[in-house]
């Protein structure tokens, strides 16, 4: 049933998601009246666990339905103030658009909700005159009306179109399928997706939510004095209940007042026991800190002493040490000094040695080979003389052996 309410006098979170706290985005309704935008309602389904939705609002449980959200209905009504707030939104915003009819970028000044598009002033006037249009003049708005403070609910659902079907879109859907969660169709679905299905009037069907809501809403009107008379009685309550805390707590606070004094005077006393321990404490630390300070300057002075007379012998037996090893080091270098010094004087000796042996060596080589050559020159001598001799010797034995023949 719509309202007679002017749209600009309804509250801004009228039309906000209790999730998403924005703009309803394909508003889903559940059993509970309760809206949400789908896909906030999809989250919700999804974190279930037992097959059930809770409302956030409620909190009461709802089967999912076989299709999940997209059997929930749908809220056609909330989708068309949702349309007319976009088109109050251009309206003010002066920007230009796309006629649908004459395809020019201008400064628009009406909507066909059977269009779904705007029109300018020139097409405005045709779409409202013209008979090709007529079945579109009951659903064409003009957008100064927007600023009209008395356009309300029921003239926006007067000018919205009716539902198309969910399969045929170009197809009004005269029928409702309650198999399918309540989905728009048309005559033709009836004897195909949806035949055998759960079909009601569209008519009946809006007639009998009608009488639903308006029972509960008599229902309603009923509670409302009592709850207006709860809400007093819940005033009166509250502020008897604060006069009676009010009295108990000064009560108490008198009851305890002597307790009170009683346990501050034990802790003053508590208190100054403490400082005076305390304080006692402090001096007998600080003395003995002193005591602890002197003794430690005592020992420290008597290890300094003990450090230094190691100190001394210390350095006394390695400066011994080092004079020992430097004399032992001194001796060792003069001795290799003096072989270095013998070694030097052999090395130009040999030197000197060598430089006179190749001259001894020709003077001798010289001797050899004269030597040489006398031998040669005595073998040559002997040589002809062993030859004459060989050839006296034949010449005799011819002469002989002539004399005895």
């Amino acid at each position: 049933m719509a309202s007679a309410t002017p749209l600009r006098d309804i509250e801004d979170h009228f039309f906000q998601c209790p999730i998403c706290l924005d703009h309803f985005k394909e508003p889903k309704l559940l059993p509970c009246l309760h809206r949400y935008c789908r896909e906030c309602l999809q989250t919700v389904v999804e974190t279930s666990q037992d097959g059930a939705v809770k409302c956030p609002m409620c909190k009461q449980d709802y089967d999912i339905p076989e299709n999940g959200v997209d059997d929930f209905k749908t809220d056609f009504h909330m989708k068309s103030i949702l349309e007319f707030i976009q088109l109050q939104k251009c309206f003010e915003s002066q920007d230009l658009k796309k006629c649908i009819s004459c395809s020019k970028n201008t400064i628009v000044s009406a909507y066909c909700f059977k269009c779904c598009d705007f029109l300018c002033e020139e097409c405005y006037e045709i779409h409202i005159i013209n008979k090709m249009f007529i079945d579109h003049q009951p659903h064409t708005l003009k957008l100064e009306s927007i600023e009209d403070n008395h356009l309300t609910l029921d003239k926006l659902a007067a000018l919205t179109e009716a539902p198309r079907c969910h399969t045929h879109v170009k197809e009004s859907a005269i029928l409702c399928c309650s198999s399918c969660g309540n989905v728009p169709v048309c005559v033709i679905c009836t004897y195909s997706k949806h035949k055998g299905h759960d079909l009601h009037d569209v008519t009946e069907l809006a007639q009998s939510e009608r009488q639903l809501l308006e029972q509960k809403l008599a229902e309603l009107e009923i509670q409302k004095p009592k709850l207006y008379d709860f809400s007093n009685k819940i005033s009166n309550i509250t502020q008897n209940t604060k006069e009676n805390l009010a009295k108990m707590t000064k009560d108490l606070i008198d009851q305890q007042k002597p307790q009170v004094d009683k346990i501050n005077n034990q802790l003053a006393g508590i208190t100054d026991g403490k400082g005076s321990g305390l304080r006692a404490i402090e001096h007998r630390r600080r003395q003995e800190q002193g005591q602890t300070r002197l003794l430690f300057e005592r020992e420290l002075a008597h290890l300094k002493a003990k450090y230094a007379d190691q100190q001394k012998a210390t350095d006394t037996k390695y400066d011994n040490e080092a004079e020992d090893l430097k004399e032992r080091y001194d001796e060792i270098e003069d001795e290799l000094r003096r072989k270095l010094s013998r070694l030097e004087a052999n090395v130009k000796n040999f030197t000197t040695a060598t430089e006179q042996l190749p001259r001894r060596n020709e003077d001798e080589l010289k001797k050899l080979s004269d030597y040489c050559d006398q031998i040669v020159k005595r073998y040559e001598n002997f040589t002809v003389t062993t030859s004459l001799c060989t050839l006296y010797t034949v010449h005799v034995r011819v002469v002989g052996n002539v004399m005895k023949n």
